[in-house]
């Protein structure tokens, strides 16, 4: 691509991430703040939170979601900006704040310490104080009207551009403690759990500003616990001891999130367009935890932190009827994987027409159903027919009652969490996705 080209796509790209700040202010809001964090995940640092009120005649082409940005680009961009913005404030949340009273709630303070600074600064600069609050995913309390928009970083100007300041000015801090803690290489991982951190932990122990709640895993030299997800007496959950080791481990030592992951799409979300990434496949899990630096034997490979869920359908052409299976996933900081098995069977003849298809809709529902139950904010939903993931992000036309209500569903449920759709290979020797498959077809034969 030329620089014209790169021009050209960034200014086109600009108009669209303008385009709902300026149906905002066409509706009478004046000063619209994005919001946006970065640092949840590493094992040391505090998560920084930015707040940014732009002019709305910004004409700057380049912003856009941090990730998607070189460190260069980032660092020119953010300078610009703190320039040319009304108003911006960074809120921080410590290591020690984030043990205390778990990372999504220091998350939460952090960004309120940033809306405080931000709405003084346009205070003190124009009069004026923030109309709305754009947020990206997460909902938040601080008094003034908010709007939490899925992926903001993506769709936002203003959310893009906090995420930009918010990624910068903790990138800074960590190569500044790089100096003050050596041995850590903070500077090049930034805190996250890289083969060179986890060697200079196991040399030189914790320094002041790791998360020790996130390191408990590392304390007991082990790869994983195995707990089941929302027993009340605290038994395992039926099918979680006699899965079979994955095949093949994605190991990605440089990425969005290192770390160890199952499937390829996982990988590929924390490596595409990512500079300078660095990740193999192993058949061998110990191989794979060697490649990172990472000590221990399980057996099985670790998601990344969040809830997943793997969902399958099935029919039964004789009854009529058709069922779902769901595996949520659930892996903590520490990395402590927590499954729990749904099924169900429905008698509905006009969605049987779609056969398994209509038994992966209702997986799917289920899945999303669970979460919101349990207050959770973001799910990846596994799945083998393309339709699922399709009809709710309205890339196919949903042509009849059961489509349609499931794409109205997803989006109606989008309000309130982050749900994203990854399709896999039906059958392929994922544990995960055969568990769902025979967990859909007993519930047919149990009925």
């Amino acid at each position: 691509m030329t620089k014209a080209e790169r021009l050209e796509r960034d200014i086109k790209r600009l108009a669209e991430m303008k385009a709902h700040e300026d149906e905002l202010r066409e509706q009478g809001y004046k000063y619209i703040a994005g919001m946006d964090e970065v640092g949840r995940g590493p094992l040391a640092g505090p998560v920084y939170a930015a707040c940014v009120v732009l002019p709305d005649d910004w004409d700057i082409p380049g912003v856009n979601d941090s990730k998607k940005l070189s460190e260069k680009r980032r660092s020119e961009l953010a300078g610009v900006i703190k320039e040319k913005a009304l108003a911006y404030g960074i809120g921080i949340a410590d290591a020690a704040e984030i043990d205390e009273i778990n990372i999504l709630e220091a998350t939460k303070n952090a960004m309120r310490r940033a809306v405080k600074a931000c709405g003084k600064m346009l205070s003190d600069r124009s009069g004026g104080q923030i109309d709305l609050l754009l947020i990206d995913a997460v909902r938040l309390d601080t008094g003034i009207p908010s709007e939490s928009i899925i992926k903001g970083d993506e769709k936002s100007l203003s959310i893009a551009a906090a995420s930009i300041v918010a990624k910068v000015e903790r990138d800074c801090f960590m190569v500044e403690m790089d100096s003050e803690y050596p041995g850590y290489d903070f500077a090049g991982n930034k805190g996250y759990g890289t083969a060179k951190h986890y060697e200079g932990l196991r040399k030189t122990g914790y320094s002041p500003i790791h998360r020790r709640s996130f390191l408990r895993k590392f304390e007991e030299e082990r790869n994983s616990g195995r707990i089941a997800w929302g027993g009340s007496d605290g038994s395992k959950a039926k099918g979680t001891d006699n899965m079979a080791a994955k095949s093949k481990v994605y190991a990605v030592k440089k990425g969005r999130t290192p770390g160890l992951y199952l499937t390829w799409e996982d990988c590929k979300a924390q490596v595409d367009g990512f500079p300078g990434a660095e990740y193999k496949s192993f058949s061998d899990t110990e191989e794979a935890m060697a490649y990172l630096g990472i000590s221990g034997s399980s057996g099985e490979a670790a998601f990344p932190e969040g809830v997943r869920a793997y969902v399958d359908g099935s029919y039964d052409a004789a009854s009529g009827r058709f069922s779902c299976g769901v595996v949520m996933i659930r892996t903590d900081a520490e990395g402590n994987v927590r499954t729990r098995e749904l099924s169900k069977a429905f008698d509905d003849p006009e969605a049987a027409k779609q056969r398994n298809v209509a038994g992966e809709i209702m997986g799917a529902k289920t899945a999303i159903d669970f979460c919101l139950r349990q207050g959770i904010d973001e799910v990846s939903i596994y799945h083998d027919y393309e339709g699922i993931g399709k009809w709710a992000d309205g890339k196919w036309k949903a042509n009849n009652a059961l489509t349609q209500g499931y794409r109205d569903y997803v989006a109606k449920a989008r309000a309130r969490m982050r749900i994203s759709f990854v399709k896999v290979k039906a059958h392929a020797g994922n544990k995960y996705n055969e568990l769902a498959d025979r967990l859909a077809k007993d519930a047919l034969s149990a009925d």
